[in-house]
């Protein structure tokens, strides 16, 4: 019995050995499997193409974006397509066409049926039918009656002629709409820049750009080649855009060809961007920012001060309801 026992609980042990192995296999495939992207754009004559591709677990996924407009937005899994662009449009083009719809008919025969207070058959309509139209009718007569006594009821309120009441009540409505708009916002900014030079914050921002840096050259192009003549509507604004290129591109020297046309505005060459990352390498950064104490302690406060605002809110239009109506009462 105990060999029987024995042989069934190394079995079970060694399916659940399996099991776990094969999910950590997956989970590190998941994790240190490349994403590989590339991009590749052309300019001219005032024409621009441009296409991106992304592929992930050897190919098994993918996704794709092409320019010109409209464009087309892909995903892939495998042999499935998990989101297309081009066939929603096309549903759509379908769909907006009445025409080819099955359930569109012309109902011409059926109006003149009701015209005729007659059925498809040639039979005349059962009077419960005519009286519930009845009952609807009057019940509609009964609400336009009500909807006339409510107005005359309102018409009938005092008319105050005293100029006071609507100098404060002018002065009353500016005060709520505008200045105390303009009280919150000042409370805001103080407490935003005091939040912002507080030593939790400070850390974070160091921490997130630190990290943050480190991701950007994780994810940056390995492999690039650059043709490009380029030119903005002022020299000055080209040569902010050639410097901030040739700061993107010092680790290609010898692929990097970019001509600045401080004369002309003009755009003309090719593009062509390759890299690739992996997860693990990004949740090593991204990880400790998400779950970092700090990041906490921030939050909480921003959502104390915006709950002191609603309250603070709330508060001040009950306060302006209720000046108003002391107002009426006192001038009529």
């Amino acid at each position: 019995m105990w060999p029987i026992f024995l042989k069934i609980l190394s079995i079970i042990g060694i399916v659940l050995a399996c099991i776990l192995g094969v999910v950590i296999v997956l989970l590190l495939l998941i994790l240190l499997c490349p994403v590989i992207y590339r991009i590749d754009g052309t300019a001219k004559d005032n024409k621009y193409t441009a296409k991106i591709r992304i592929k992930y677990l050897f190919g098994i996924v993918r996704a794709g974006y092409d320019y010109p407009e409209p464009g087309n937005i892909y995903a892939k899994a495998a042999w499935f397509t998990l989101y297309d662009s081009s066939k929603g449009s096309d549903d759509q083009d379908e769909s907006k066409n009445p025409k080819s719809d099955a359930s569109y008919e012309d109902t011409s025969e059926g109006a003149e049926f009701e015209a005729l207070d007659i059925d498809s058959y040639g039979n005349p309509i059962e009077k419960h039918e005519t009286e519930e139209s009845s009952k609807a009718s009057v019940s509609n007569s009964n609400s336009k009656k009500n909807k006339s006594n409510t107005s005359k009821t309102n018409n009938n309120k005092p008319h105050i002629i005293n100029p006071m009441y609507y100098i404060k009540k002018a002065w009353e409505n500016f005060r709520y709409k505008v200045i105390v708009k303009i009280q919150y916002l000042i409370k805001d900014i103080k407490y935003y820049y005091a939040l912002w030079e507080h030593d939790d914050t400070q850390a974070l921002f160091n921490s997130v750009k630190k990290r943050g840096l480190k991701m950007l050259k994780i994810i940056a192009p390995k492999k690039g080649k650059v043709d490009l003549i380029f030119g903005a509507d002022s020299p000055d604004t080209t040569g902010k855009i050639y410097g901030i290129c040739c700061a993107l591109f010092t680790k290609w020297p010898k692929t990097f060809n970019i001509v600045p046309d401080f004369e002309n505005k003009i755009i003309e060459g090719s593009l062509y961007i390759k890299g690739y990352f992996n997860l693990f390498s990004l949740a090593v950064h991204a990880l400790p920012i998400i779950l970092s104490k700090k990041l906490r302690l921030t939050k909480a406060r921003l959502d104390a001060h915006g709950d002191k605002k609603d309250i603070s809110k709330a508060k001040n239009e009950k306060k302006h309801e209720k000046i108003l109506k002391d107002l009426e009462e006192e001038y009529s």
